[in-house]
């Protein structure tokens, strides 16, 4: 079951202070599941090309010393 929680703010910093705590408790998973999300979404937005979102490669050799 998927937990849920709402809160009413009557100020910006409250607000900031509730998102805080939110992200304080979700675990690692949850936190790179939803930045993976918000990746996707870019790409499928900003993206006409239809190529797949992935992470960036920049070592092109390793060699054993």
């Amino acid at each position: 079951m998927k937990k849920i929680r709402v809160n009413t703010t009557r100020s910006f910093k409250d607000a900031k202070r509730f998102d805080a705590a939110f992200w304080a408790d979700a675990g690692t998973s949850a936190k790179f599941s939803a930045m993976w999300t918000l990746v996707k979404e870019f790409y499928r937005i900003r993206n006409k090309h239809g190529y797949e979102p992935r992470l960036q490669r920049s070592v092109q050799n390793l060699k054993q010393i």
